[in-house]
């Protein structure tokens, strides 16, 4: 009977884990002046770097997405409210 609930507990964790991460909206990244493919070449750079730094949480926790695409100068798009 424990197995059960235990199954049924984790189950109903991960469809929520999933929904949750497939309902978040992407973020925009924005720099004035940048070609499409300038910009895919930062982004992937900042991912390898990203990748790179090791697996620990506090390797990543020094070195971040976000701060590496902010030091090539992108912002993030904020959105106009409907």
């Amino acid at each position: 009977m424990t197995s059960q609930r235990l199954r049924l507990g984790l189950g109903l964790c991960l469809i929520a884990l999933l929904a949750f991460g497939c309902s978040t909206t992407p973020v925009k990244w924005y720099k004035p002046g940048v070609s499409y493919s300038t910009f895919s070449r930062d982004k992937s750079d900042c991912e390898d770097a990203w990748l790179e730094t090791g697996t620990t949480q506090q390797t990543k926790g020094i070195y971040s997405f976000e701060g590496c695409m902010e030091a090539k100068g992108y912002r993030v798009a904020i959105p106009n409210p409907p």
